[in-house]
């Protein structure tokens, strides 16, 4: 037997790959007791993909709008040509 202890593993909740508990595999969460997420990182980015790709059109107008009023404070406090 070895003395290397091994290394703790976790299941991906969507995809069901079992992957080394760490953030090259997991994104972080405060909330979570192993302090990852449940869901891996590749099937997280490809839910996000299709997420946005669902919801462009209001993803890009919030995005849009947000630019605006964040210009308009800019502007309005001075902070804008501080930049």
């Amino acid at each position: 037997m070895s003395d290397v202890p091994s290394r703790p593993t976790g299941a991906c909740r969507t995809c069901g790959a079992v992957l080394p508990l760490t953030t090259d595999f997991f994104h972080r969460d405060a909330n979570n007791a192993t302090g990852l997420k449940k869901q891996c990182r590749v099937c997280a980015c490809d839910e996000a993909k299709e997420r946005y790709a669902a919801n462009s059109a209001d993803v890009l107008a919030r995005l849009r709008s947000r630019r605006i009023e964040r210009t308009a404070l800019w502007e309005s406090t001075g902070l804008y040509e501080a930049a």
